[in-house]
């Protein structure tokens, strides 16, 4: 008899109480274990998210199996109960004679079963990304119709009848007074700081705002009617506290007398961090015509050399090859893809019902609130710090369900053209000049470290799991195989 540990996972309590509960796992690897001639000899529970790396009981198990040899095998109810992140796959994909056995899921034998597996672990990740840029989706949504899609930020208050941003009767007026004091007055942010302070300028929750959040409330547009998000500008459909001008006059101060040079001159500045010291790699024209990338210094002199736009060209291009994926993987993946989907409109249903469910409730609790607020038993002050905290959790549910009816992982399609853009990303990057490159580029890497001539990238997600997934063999067929869809 083949000697197993068990597995149980959950991460959120709707999942408890919806099928995959510790129990009802914990019950169906008994029954699976019998059935199949398998002895558990321990078993690991834990709620916690598979997302990242690090939860305790997974680095217990680990832990027990590099002592008991004599163990051959993890028991789970299904994949995704194990991991959702290539790193904890692979520390147990790599302890040789332990295999992965799921009691839902009809894995292969041998290669293509860790094949069939790590396409599990990375497809689970890249929905688990997927659902947050779905909020954040959402978010730009309202924020595109001139909405703000959170709580309100220092000086205005959130209006849940009407659902919009209001002034703060308190905090709106003492907001304006510090940009008048900050454009009118010869003072540093430092002494802002602490008039701020003694204007009596609070945060939503209380808090003295220090120098970092004082300059952020300085440069944030929201004050003159605009909304910043992920670097464009809406019109919002809230009141201004001060006019463009004033906030202008703010900036120019703020920047003092320095005029950066464009980043149009140099493509690739942005895209690259100095490995030795951490700050950023600027650019600088050379004897007219000659574009060089070198670090700012901004922390003293530092060991990074000067180097040729050219080179830096040339540097990039390997990081672009390294996601470069197959006809062949792309069809796996795809029809991955399609079978996860499935799986997580059921949740999205489930998940929503819950939220609704949630909101029901909430409404009931503002209901009483306010009728104890018109009898008197609640003070007017305590109703409104209530009500903004219910104002903020009743934006979050929201948030929630449009993310969730927006859908809880990547389009079938969308996930094609991503990977059809895989596939001709070397072709594309060697044919098309500087410009074109590093468009490629921003749409792949969040940053880069330069050091010695060498470039190491920081892909965003999902390309930061093509890449780790194409670095490893088994994401890939060999030379002999005719790689086909699972299922």
């Amino acid at each position: 008899m083949k000697k197993v540990v068990a597995y149980i996972r959950v991460s959120t309590e709707e999942q408890a109480s919806h099928g995959h509960s510790m129990e009802t796992q914990r019950q169906m690897l008994a029954d699976y274990a019998r059935g199949h001639q398998l002895q558990i000899v321990a078993t690991f529970e834990e709620s916690h998210s598979a997302y990242k790396p690090g939860r305790p009981e997974f680095k217990a198990m680990l832990a027990f199996l590099r002592k008991r040899k004599d163990v051959g095998g993890v028991l789970v109810y299904k994949l995704d109960r194990l991991a959702r992140n290539l790193s904890d796959y692979s520390a147990l994909e790599e302890m040789e004679g332990v295999d992965i056995i799921s009691a839902t899921e009809s894995l292969p034998d041998g290669a293509s079963g860790r094949f069939v597996a790590t396409i599990h672990a990375a497809v689970s990740r890249l929905y688990s990304d997927q659902l947050g840029e779905r909020v954040r989706h959402a978010s730009r949504t309202k924020v595109q119709k001139g909405g703000w899609p959170g709580p309100a930020p220092t000086g205005y208050i959130n209006d849940r009848e009407e659902k919009v941003l209001r002034p703060d009767p308190e905090m709106a007026p003492i907001v304006q007074l510090v940009f008048e004091t900050y454009a009118r007055e010869d003072i540093a942010l430092s002494q802002l700081v602490m008039r701020a302070r003694e204007l009596g300028l609070r945060t939503r929750k209380g808090g003295i705002l220090s120098k970092g959040p004082l300059h952020h409330l300085l440069t944030n547009p929201i004050y003159y009617g605009m909304i910043r998000w992920e670097g464009d500008l809406y019109p919002g459909n809230h009141k201004a506290l001060i006019s463009k001008e004033l906030f202008d006059r703010v900036q120019e101060r703020l920047r003092g007398k320095s005029s950066p040079l464009t980043k149009r001159s140099f493509p690739y500045r942005g895209l690259m961090t100095c490995g030795y010291c951490g700050c950023s790699i600027t650019a600088s024209l050379i004897k007219g015509r000659y574009r060089y990338y070198h670090c700012t210094r901004g922390k003293g002199q530092c060991a990074q050399s000067f180097i040729r736009e050219e080179q830096v060209s040339r540097l990039f291009l390997p990081i672009v090859e390294r996601v470069h994926v197959s006809e062949s993987l792309t069809r796996v993946l795809l029809a991955e893809i399609r079978t996860e989907g499935k799986r997580r409109q059921q949740e999205a249903k489930v998940r929503i019902r819950v939220i609704n469910g949630e909101l029901g409730e909430f409404h009931e609790m503002r209901d009483r609130g306010y009728e104890d607020k018109l009898k008197g038993t609640l003070s007017e002050a305590r109703w409104v710090e209530m009500e903004r905290r219910w104002a903020e959790r009743e934006a979050q549910l929201r948030n929630q369900i449009a993310a969730l009816e927006a859908g809880v992982g990547p389009a079938e399609d969308e996930a094609e053209a991503t990977f059809k853009l895989l596939q001709r990303a070397p072709e594309l990057y060697r044919h098309q000049p500087h410009a074109e490159r590093v468009r490629l580029l921003r749409t792949l890497l969040s940053n880069s470290i330069l050091e010695g001539g060498k470039l190491e990238p920081i892909y965003k997600t999902p390309f930061d799991l093509v890449a780790e997934g194409v670095s490893r063999s088994n994401w890939l067929p060999g030379e002999d195989s005719n790689l086909q869809p699972f299922g």
